[in-house]
């Protein structure tokens, strides 16, 4: 009997274990927890599956064609025969194309590999995706998007370029860049939000809920965001490209790395991509105290790092702060990076990982963390349970089109700021106006920006002022000026004094015999750019390039109805400009819509609302000129100028005029763990409809530790009709008066605060509370 019993029990335990293994894995199954499926996915995956988990792959074959794609297939048995982490195609094919690609791909690693985990695939979105598909819309570039201080439709903006995108077969995007635009001079300032940290952090939130949606889960129609670059990236050493970011860790923490700490806390943004620069002679790949103790330490980062293109290996090429790729690779994944982006396999650092795992060198627990926040990221977009790109119909197609392509325009229209308009020269008449003269070299060109899909058409402010006119006013053409830096394709004989000559001549010729001109100047791609092999787009002057400012004197002195727009991607500083140019409105790059929406500003049929998000600065030897600086110990001006900007932070005009009174406080003491509200009286004195942007800035009179003179802390775009006064309302909470203090940690100090309300950082009604210490 007891023979039977050993018989029976040995049954059940076989049963038991047949059904166990023909169960479907816990991490195969929907319904349980995420952290949960990690854990059972992470136990069941070998040494050679972890290190798969967190590489990225670049096929180098053409997609587009059919036998190329077989060949992938039949060679991924030996390439990737343990998954993939992240898929790095070319994107050179139309939608449809590539998503059968993309399926066939990725239909390998959910059927054919042992764990089935699907990969993660990466696109360019910085404002819009950048695809070979001409039908991806381009929207304005970043320093245009932060100039229209509204955070929903930069919300608006991102949730297009993300539907495009995840439609297209793309589930990461590299975007957005939050990086604060500190120099000029560096070539990437088209790419970034604007200068303040509180302006930049609510646009950058702004844009990661467009891009990854308000849910935990990441559905169908959107992506996973990327931060970028963290940190210091945008105020490098003589605004050069990669060079050192050395701050203190105050001025780290207060300025830099807010943007990226909101990011995390506000949007959970899923990704951060590491910066190529150093802080204290540590790479930030290798920093252990970036990327561990701060991001995920202290602000709770769940998701992974990333690095830039080539920067691990740039740690032993540029940086010479490793002797090999073996180490770089060790000293980055023990940081805390998860995925290293090669520029090619002989550059990749991670091959290292399984050797450097079995020798002890580095902890298996610091790639199972790696693994662990890719899978998640995984998981929470569904790609377990939906790995494939689903078809868009046409339908949806067109509709999607028409619908991005209005707010493409909304945005180049609220990105526009009108930084002068002497005796109302702009918005010009089109009753009063025979014959425009466009002159300038960005008038017949459609500037884009860099990090743009240039395969999209775009209508070019020239095209955008000639539909307008049609009917009612001629329009004429002259370039006027050439702009041939970083211009390979100009000829030697283009470039001579005698043809700069002959083309300034025909444009005041031709600008002669019109009633009105427009004067579209400024830079291109060429000339404002990230750091390109042999072709910089870093700039020591920023002055206009070339001859323009000989080529406005020309113009100027036919005494025309003439105002200048601003076609460039970095702010520039235009003194002969601002002090004789009627009328001045910075456009930055406005995307594919360009044309209209210069043709609706410059025709009053849009009354311009934007601000600046940067400051401009007179001449180069002013920087840094950001206008939360600390105080001056000098208060006596240049030698041979001002301390003061040409134009401050927060400005921009408008066709009617506001004005503010009766700035009041709720309360005038209280505890620091107490709020404030602050209220004031917005009145369009003018004659048209408008939108203004009312900022608050707060100044911490007295403190234990210098403060700036005053910082951004609120602000709110709000639509008032002709004749009309609203009462715009700020609450200051606890957590605008706080600063780092002696210790480093934040604080609310004792003292009084001043409330700054206005139009600009220069320009505002201000009162003053106390704060109290609590006994």
């Amino acid at each position: 009997m007891r023979q039977y019993f050993f018989l029976f029990s040995f049954f059940l335990i076989s049963v038991s274990s047949n059904a166990q293994q023909i169960a479907k894995p816990l991490y195969k199954d929907p319904k349980a927890p995420i952290e949960s499926r990690i854990k059972d996915l992470l136990s069941r995956m070998t040494l050679e599956d972890k290190c798969r988990q967190i590489d990225v792959w670049h096929p180098k074959v053409d997609l587009s064609k059919p036998e190329e794609l077989n060949k992938i297939i039949m060679a991924l048995g030996d390439t990737v025969k343990n998954g993939i982490g992240f898929l790095q195609f070319k994107v050179e094919m139309n939608r449809d194309d590539y998503r059968a690609r993309f399926n066939a791909v990725q239909k390998y690693f959910v059927e054919n590999t042992r764990l089935r985990i699907p990969a993660i695939s990466n696109g360019e979105g910085c404002h819009g995706f950048v695809g070979n598909e001409n039908k991806s819309t381009v929207f304005p570039v970043s320093a245009s998007l932060g100039s229209t201080w509204n955070t929903e439709l930069i919300e608006s903006v991102f949730g297009a370029v993300a539907k495009e995108m995840r439609s297209y077969g793309i589930t990461h995007a590299a975007t957005p860049v939050i990086d604060l635009m500190r120099d000029p001079r560096f070539g990437r300032t088209d790419e970034m939000l604007g200068e303040d940290p509180y302006h930049v952090a609510q646009m950058g939130v702004g844009a990661i809920f467009g891009l990854q949606g308000r849910t935990p889960f990441i559905d169908e129609n959107h992506v996973i965001a990327c931060a970028k670059h963290f940190s210091g990236h945008g105020q490098p050493e003589a605004g050069t490209n990669l060079a050192p970011a050395n701050f203190s860790e105050r001025i780290l923490r207060e300025n830099h790395f807010y943007p990226f700490e909101m990011a995390v806390k506000k949007a959970n943004v899923r990704t951060v991509m590491a910066s190529y620069n150093e802080i204290d002679g540590i790479p930030n790949h290798a920093n252990k105290w970036l990327l561990q103790d701060v991001l995920r330490g202290e602000w709770g980062f769940t998701g992974y790092v990333i690095s830039d293109y080539d920067a691990v290996n740039r740690m032993v090429t540029r940086q010479h702060a490793c002797l090999d790729k073996t180490e770089a690779g060790k000293r980055a994944i023990s940081a805390g990076m998860d995925f290293e982006c090669p520029s090619n396999w002989k550059n990749y650092c991670f091959s290292a990982l399984p050797a450097l795992i079995k020798s002890g060198e580095v902890k298996v627990a610091d790639l199972d963390s790696s693994v662990t926040r890719v899978l998640r990221n995984k998981f929470m977009m569904g790609l377990f349970e939906q790995p494939y790109i689903k078809s868009v119909s046409d339908k949806i197609k067109f509709e999607d089109q028409i619908k991005h392509k209005k707010i493409a325009l909304k945005a180049a229209e609220q990105g526009m700021i009108l930084l002068k308009n002497d005796n109302k020269t702009l918005p010009f008449n089109e009753n009063k106006i025979k014959r425009l003269a466009i002159i300038g070299p960005n008038a017949d060109e459609v500037h884009y920006g860099t990090y743009s899909n240039d395969k999209t058409p775009g209508t070019s402010i020239l095209k955008g002022l000639t539909d307008f006119g049609k009917g009612k006013f001629e329009v004429v053409f002259s370039e006027g000026y050439k702009i041939y830096e970083n211009d390979s394709t100009i000829t030697a004989a283009e470039k001579t004094t005698e043809a700069e000559n002959k083309r300034i001549q025909d444009a005041v010729a031709l600008a002669s015999t019109c009633d009105a001109v427009l004067m579209v100047m400024g830079g291109n791609e060429l000339t404002c750019r990230e750091d390109w092999k042999n072709h910089s787009g870093d700039y020591y002057d920023l002055n206009l390039m070339g001859r323009q400012d000989d080529l406005a004197k020309a113009i100027l002195g036919l005494n025309k109805q003439t105002a200048v727009l601003l076609i460039n991607g970095r702010p520039l500083s235009v003194n002969y400009l601002a002090e004789k140019a009627p009328a001045i409105i910075e456009g930055w790059y406005l995307g594919q819509e360009q044309g209209e929406a210069v043709a609706n500003v410059v025709f009053g049929n849009v009354n311009p609302t934007g601000k600046l998000a940067v400051t401009i600065p007179r001449h180069v030897g002013q920087l840094p000129v950001y206008y939360n600086s600390k105080p001056y110990v000098h208060e006596s001006p240049y030698i041979d100028g001002p301390y003061s900007p040409l134009y401050p932070f927060g400005f921009g005009l408008s066709y009617t005029e506001y004005k503010y009174a009766n700035l009041k406080l709720d309360t005038k003491k209280i505890d620091p763990n107490q709020s404030v509200t602050a209220s004031v009286e917005v009145t369009n004195a003018g004659e048209r409809d408008g939108e203004e942007i009312v900022q608050l800035y707060i100044r911490d009179k007295v403190s234990s530790v210098t403060r700036p003179i005053h910082e951004l802390k609120d602000f709110a775009r709000i639509a008032i009709k002709k004749g009309e006064t609203k009462t715009v309302s700020f609450v200051i909470t606890p957590d605008k008066l706080q600063f780092y203090g002696l210790d480093m940690k934040r604080i609310v100090e004792p003292g009084e605060f001043e409330v700054q309300i206005g139009k600009s950082s220069k320009d505002y009604l201000s009162d003053v509370f106390e704060v109290v210490a609590q006994n």
